[in-house]
């Protein structure tokens, strides 16, 4: 492409580009990042005990038990049984 003037011309279109894409990366992260405190935040259910014991439904003693069952690590779950043969048929006497 000829003449001086081109260099100055592409900077400003790339420029212009990166700062396109910059802007469409908040726009969405804006969006998306109060959701992702459900996801990735504290369980629903603690969030929902505090708030029972923030309006006075529940007595602090109630709120800490509940709270404590809430963060225990869920133990690892038992596998399931396996499944037992049949035995077979009995066979007739002579």
């Amino acid at each position: 492409m000829g003449g001086p003037g081109w260099g100055l011309v592409w900077g400003l279109i790339w420029a212009a580009f990166w700062v396109g894409i910059i802007v469409v990366a908040v726009l969405i992260l804006r969006h998306e990042l109060p959701h992702m405190h459900h996801r990735f935040g504290e369980p629903p259910a603690l969030r929902l005990l505090e708030e029972r014991y923030a309006r006075g439904e529940i007595s602090r003693e109630e709120f800490l038990e509940r709270r404590e069952v809430l963060l225990q690590p869920h133990p690892p779950s038992a596998p399931p049984p396996t499944p037992t043969e049949p035995s077979p048929p009995p066979q007739p006497s002579p």
